[in-house]
Parts: C-alpha cells; structure tokens; sequence
C-alpha cells in the first residue's frame, strides 16, 4: 500500500519535533561547558561538515539560482535570528515565560498563515490549538519556579516567536522553487557563517574556546546530537513537511517538543513531574490530534 506524501509529512513533522524535544536535554549538557553563543556554532559547525558530507557522498548538486534571495530571507529567520533572540531572551527573563512565550509559536504561524499564503482554518482548529498552547502554559508555569522578567528580554522572545513563524511561512512559500535540501543547506550555511563570527568575537581573547569543549566526551555527543539531529536531520524533515502541509498543521506540533521535554527530563534526569505538568502534558497531546484530525479548507 502506498502511503500518501501527506501522511509521510505528518510524520516528518512530528519525527522533528521529537528531535528538537531531546535536543533541550542535550543543550542543557553543553552549556555546562560553554557559553550559549559557542554551544550554538559549534552545532552550527558539526552540521555543516555532516550535511556537505551527506551531498558528497551523494553526488547531490544544488541549483540555487538567481532568487538565492529567497533562501537568505528564510535563513535569516531561522536559525539566525531565532536562536539570538531565543537565547537572550531567555537570560532576561525566566524559564517559565520564555516556555509560554514560545508555545505561542503555532498560533502566530496559523494566524500568519492566513494572512500571507490565503490559508483557512476551521474554528475548531483555533479551539484545538489554544487547547494544546494552554497546556503548554500550565505544563511549564506547574514545573518552574517565577523568575524576574526584563521588559527588553520580553520583545526579544517576541521576536523568537515571530521569526520561527515567518520562517514557517517563507519555507512553505518557496517549497515549489527550492528543494528541502537546498533549503536546509542555506540554514546550516547561514548558520556556520553567522554564529562562528560571532562565537569568535566573544571568545575573541581566547578562540580555541570555540572548539575547546569537543575534547569532552559530554560535550561531544551532546554536539553531535544538537548538530546532526537537531539541526540537519530535524530540519531535513521539517522542510518537507513544510512542503506538503499547511502551515496551521506544520507548526502545531512544535508543542509535541514540551511532551518529549518532560519525559526525557523525568527518565534521564530524574526530574520531578508534578500532576499539573501531566495535565498539561494530556491537554498539550489531545490539542495535536485536535488539529491532526481536522481538515484544513484550502
């Protein structure tokens, strides 16, 4: 039986965001050896050999063409500014908003969505997906404690949001123009590039900090993960899906990672869950299917 690209994309968009859902655990590990910026380019570094090796080894040839600037425009959004505005945003505020702040990314990529690419959604929907961000809120309010919260740090996370949402959108609208691994290589290219630079310029009195950590067996596999799964492999199929599903059903999934997040921190780092994580964890899994089973009118 021949299974549906539409099913295959389903899949790929859930598979991805369980990869970024481990990919919290496995950054927590790195940043015990460096600084967010380092742990950042040096992802950025392992999954540009990877992906460069990947198309040797398959003798695939990239026609990039003369909209180069269409790819640069989505790159900008993710990873660049995504990862700058998420990382910072986060120092200056507190786990707990930053989490209810970036469960919002869904619902910016629908709304989004309608707006710039002429897609419908049903009202049911929009119940479905608040359902799923609500329990995002409770999961992540439940399990950390308030911090304090810097004005500046707030319209940085808002950027997050805003540029994971646009990079949804822009991946989607050139889908037809660019093939997913000419677009996951521009993201990985663009961010070697950028954040080697800027790795560089705050480890500038000391640049082998920038590679220093990879002679520590956690910090390597942690690398590894981060580099190959995370930022290849993961975007490799969200590309695809992004091909062949609106983004109202694409982006949704991205609360699967919260899921992902909680168990691997509860069976890999014996963290404690408490009851109202596990109801945000139901309400998180019950608003994915809510979405998942409904149609999206074209």
């Amino acid at each position: 039986m021949k299974i549906s690209k539409t099913i295959l994309a389903t899949l790929a968009a859930l598979a991805a965001q369980i990869i970024f859902g481990f990919s919290f655990m496995f950054t927590g590990i790195a940043l015990k050896n460096a600084s967010p910026m380092t742990v950042i380019a040096d992802r950025y570094i392992v999954a540009f050999l990877g992906l460069s090796l990947v198309m040797l080894l398959t003798k695939t040839k990239l026609k990039i063409g003369k909209n180069i600037w269409k790819l640069l425009l989505m790159s900008l959004f993710q990873p660049l500014m995504y990862f700058i505005f998420e990382t910072y945003g986060v120092q200056l505020t507190n786990s707990s908003f930053s989490g209810v702040m970036i469960s919002m990314i869904p619902i910016v990529s629908m709304i989004a969505g309608i707006f710039v690419l002429g897609e419908r959604t049903s009202f049911m929907q929009y119940i479905f997906a608040a359902l799923s961000v609500a329990g995002v809120v409770i999961a992540v309010l439940s399990g950390k404690k308030e911090g304090i919260i810097s004005v500046f740090g707030v319209f940085l996370l808002i950027g997050a949001v805003l540029s994971s949402a646009f990079y949804n959108i822009s991946s989607r609208k050139i889908s037809g123009e660019f093939s997913v691994l000419e677009r996951t290589y521009a993201m990985t290219l663009i961010g070697v590039v950028s954040f080697l630079l800027i790795a560089f310029f705050e480890n500038i009195q000391n640049p082998v900090n920038i590679v220093s950590g990879f002679s520590k067996p956690s910090y390597l596999y942690s690398i590894l993960y981060l580099g190959i799964l995370s930022s290849v492999v993961a975007f490799l199929l969200l590309n695809f899906a992004n091909t062949h599903l609106p983004v109202a059903k694409t982006t949704v999934f991205s609360n699967v990672t919260t899921v992902v997040s909680v168990i691997a921190g509860v069976t890999f780092l014996d963290e404690q869950i408490s009851d109202l994580v596990i109801l945000g964890v139901i309400m998180i899994v019950t608003g994915v299917i809510g979405v998942q089973a409904l149609n999206v009118k074209q």
